[in-house]
């Protein structure tokens, strides 16, 4: 009669146990697939990021290349004109100037006033509008902030996608321990219900612990 008491405590103990560890692994599923699901969409925004950081480099780097055109084209054309207003053909000078506007209508993202003011300096080579610091901050800025992000949530898709796997991982040490559970609560001998007990508890705390490094 004394017996009965801690059989029936290991039954409750067991039944508890069985429990507590389904409910724990049905959440770490579920955690699992919600950080799978969110990988698998910063993946794919990181992936739309990097193809759209590509497309604006590429029209970025057209258009410099046709806006420095531009300026040349200008710039030479303008050298013609001062020659022709210090030679007093001041009808040559007028049809240049009109072919500069054209020249400079080129121009994709040149500044407004940016020509003007580099011809005003005397033309300087290393103050070629279009090579400026300011014209490349403005036609590859988007397509640098793009790239960026890209990486960025690159990096945060591999964050999850690592900690879906460890708790993949602990799901599976979960399993054994509800196999241990499991054997306990069939086990007719106490002691062998008691080690049962222990060793799935153990295996239990260790799963615990390795889900805890995802975070």
């Amino acid at each position: 009669m004394q017996t009965r008491p801690v059989g029936r405590g290991l039954e409750i103990a067991t039944a508890i146990a069985l429990g507590v560890v389904t409910l724990v692994t049905a959440l770490g599923v579920l955690q699992s697939a919600a950080w799978t699901s969110q990988a698998t969409r910063l993946a794919e925004d990181s992936s739309d990021a990097r193809d759209q950081s590509v497309t604006n480099g590429v029209l970025s780097q057209v258009s410099q290349r046709s806006d420095y055109g531009a300026t040349l084209e200008a710039q030479r054309l303008t050298l013609l004109q001062n020659d022709a207003i210090a030679a007093d053909d001041y009808s040559t000078a007028l049809s240049l100037e009109l072919s500069i506007q054209t020249a400079l209508t080129a121009a994709y993202e040149l500044p407004d006033g940016s020509f003007d003011a580099w011809r005003d300096a005397g033309f300087p080579a290393d103050a070629n509008p279009a090579q400026s610091a300011d014209y490349l901050v403005i036609g590859q800025g988007e397509a640098d902030a793009l790239l960026l992000t890209s990486q960025r949530l690159g990096a945060l898709s591999t964050q999850f996608t690592g900690r879906s796997a460890i708790f993949g991982q602990a799901t599976l040490v979960y399993a054994l321990a509800l196999f241990l559970f499991g054997v306990a609560g069939i086990n007719r001998l106490r002691v062998a219900r008691v080690v049962t007990l222990v060793l799935g508890t153990v295996v239990f705390v260790f799963g615990l612990f390795l889900a805890s490094t995802a975070y």
